[in-house]
This record gives C-alpha cells, structure tokens and sequence, in this order.
C-alpha cells in the first residue's frame, strides 16, 4: 500500500503531499481545491509511466480542444491542463511519486522540443499548424525508457492520441488501479464486469451490498428484450415474481453495485472513487463505510475516495464508537492546494470533532 504520494507541477499543485495514507483514504476540502486531481495523480503513478496514463484524466474529464481544417472539425485531447499553470512549453513538466516500506512508484511527464522526422512533421502539418514542433515524453517505473513519444501542439492538444498505442508493460504487468467517477459506468461497461463476478465468491458479496438499501434483493442479471438494443440490469427481490429493472429502486443502488463491483475487479490493486457518498441518504453511509473497509481488507484494495459532505464524514464517527478496529483503517485528508501538504485526521479525530461541532472540511 502507498504511505505517502508527492505531486509536483501537476494540474493545481506547483508542490503538495499526502502522507501517512491508510488502508482508506478520503479526501475532503472545498470546491476546485485539488481532490479529484490527486486521484489522478494516483492512477497515474500506479500505471508506471505507460501512455495510456496521460490520456485517461483527460478523456473522463473531457478536456478536448476543436481545430477547423478544411471545414471539417477536428477533436483533439486537450493535455495543457495536465502541467501547472495550463500551459505547455519547452522545459515543462510534471512528476508524481508513490512510496511504500517496500517500494517507491515514480512517473514523470516532461515537454521537449520536438525531434520526430520531418516526413512525420510535414503530414502532421497539413492536418493542423503545428507552430513550435513539441512533444511529450512520458517515463516510470514501468516505462523507463519513456517511450512512445506523443508529438504535441504549442496549445496543448495532443495529435493522433487515437493512434497511440500502449507501452509495453513489464513481466507481471502494473498494478492494478480503477477510476470510478461520479456518473457510474455505463451499463454495457458494467455487465462486462459482472459477467466476471458471476458464479464466483464476490457475486454474494455484491448483492449483499445493495441489499444496504433494499434488503429484499435475491438476485441481479442483465437482459436484453427484442425491443432494446442494449441489455438492462434486472433484480429479483424476495416475494416478488416478475423481475424489475434496477433502475426503478433509485441512484443509491446502482452506486452501491458499482462500488461492490470496481471492488472486486480492483483485488490486489487501488479504487480510485469520485464523490464516494453520490446518491446515498445519510442513513445508509455507515453501512457504506462498512462495505467499503471490509471488502479492501478482504481483497487486498488501498481505496482512494473525495467527498463534498458532512454526512459522509459524520457517518465516520458513527463508525468510530459503533467498530472501531474497522474505523482504524480510515484517514481523513483535508486538501488546500495553496497548502503544500493535507490535514490529516484519523477516524478517532473525526469523532471528537463530530462531539465538539468542529468543521474539518475547509
């Protein structure tokens, strides 16, 4: 597991560190502070360097830059907002670092001046004026020699990304880490995760997390009707004879099945999760966190989550007095990207904070 992370020259933060990281991390503070990029920050360090880390943040957060050639309008990824300050030039750069007892994960993202043939140059030039020729060259521990080499306009889109392909990884592959964001996956994404979990272990496990909010639930299947053209998750609840689409029981149960389900495909590696607490009543966070530590614990997941609310911290405290060896595996980390490092508080700080009506958040 990661006890500490650096950032340097990365999206809001010239300089930032989090440490003394636990099993669960929560990163808490105010609008724009930086708590969504530290979970990029992290997915990019655990892929190692490879290629396809430089195009992930972007692409979720549809960073995309539009350039009119020939009538025709070209979409590009817009990679600027990756450096510090928005901006890319020679010499620019970023780097993240990931420490643990037994390791250190490095990844380093650096602007040079370009060097691709002029063959290469002058097509790319008739697609789109190029100005300065630039490329990124991104390097780490599972890509030490930092290549391929993207080739990068002075206005930070990133030409022929679609074409990149990823580096090779070493033997054994780098960990693994999943992104879930604030919209969920979308259904054909989700069944391709299910379908791996059925007949195995975790199917129990996933249905007894959504079984937080709808306890009368036997079972989950996807199915595609002669009238849909794609397939729809279905449930069976107890006493019930016809199955319902898992939409109809709200927000809270399918976030409930996203999160149980990136759990179990994250076995051995990170979840990263944006706004953990998205659709859920307070009433139910408690059990959340619950669901959430054991099933880290179980398959071996360091877990990464932001929040927005006072309930998802308050519901720590709860967890605190009511399972307190489950609540020690839990750090609350408030991020001020003017600060160079998070507050931290343990689940036992949040606690007292909760008796005394001491805001944590920022």
């Amino acid at each position: 597991m990661y006890e500490s992370l650096t950032v340097q020259g990365f999206r809001a933060f010239k300089s930032f560190e989090l440490s003394s990281l636990t099993r669960v991390n929560l990163l808490v503070g105010k609008n724009n502070a930086g708590k969504t990029s530290l979970l990029d920050a992290v997915e990019m360090v655990t892929l190692g360097g490879r290629i396809t880390s430089l195009l992930r943040s972007p692409q979720r957060r549809a960073e995309i830059s539009f350039e009119s050639q020939d009538e025709r309008i070209r979409r590009e990824l817009d990679v600027r907002h990756l450096f510090f300050g928005h901006r890319i030039q020679e010499s620019t750069s970023f780097e993240v670092t990931a420490c643990a007892e037994s390791m250190k994960r490095r990844v380093r993202c650096e602007v040079r001046r370009g060097q691709i043939d002029q063959a290469q140059l002058d097509l790319l030039s008739e697609q789109v004026d190029l100005g300065t020729p630039l490329e990124i060259v991104m390097s780490g521990t599972d890509n030490p020699e930092g290549t391929p080499v993207l080739p990068v306009s002075p206005d930070g889109s990133l030409l022929e990304y679609r074409r990149t392909v990823m580096a090779p990884a070493p033997s054994g592959g780098p960990p693994i880490v999943w992104f879930l964001g604030t919209e969920g996956p979308d259904a054909r994404v989700l069944q391709q995760m299910w379908d791996r979990l059925v007949l195995t272990p975790e199917e129990d496990k996933v249905i007894s997390a959504m079984k937080i909010i709808e306890p009368s639930i036997e079972r989950l299947a996807f199915a595609r009707t002669e009238r849909m053209s794609e397939s729809v998750a279905f449930i069976k609840l107890a006493d019930e004879d016809q199955r319902m689409p898992l939409g109809s029981l709200g927000d809270g149960i399918k976030r409930l099945l996203a999160q149980a389900v990136y759990m179990a495909r994250a076995a051995g590696g990170v979840l990263l999760i944006d706004e953990i607490d998205t659709g859920l009543h307070y009433t139910t966070l408690e059990a959340m966190w619950r669901l959430v530590i054991e099933s880290a614990r179980r398959l071996d997941v360091q877990v990464f989550a932001t929040s927005h609310s006072g309930d998802c911290i308050r519901s720590l405290a709860w967890l605190q007095t009511d399972a307190p060896e489950l609540a020690a595996e839990v750090s609350v980390h408030r991020i001020d990207r003017a600060a160079p490092t998070a507050v931290r508080y343990s689940a036992e700080d949040i606690e007292i904070a909760a008796r005394h009506h001491i805001e944590v958040r920022g």
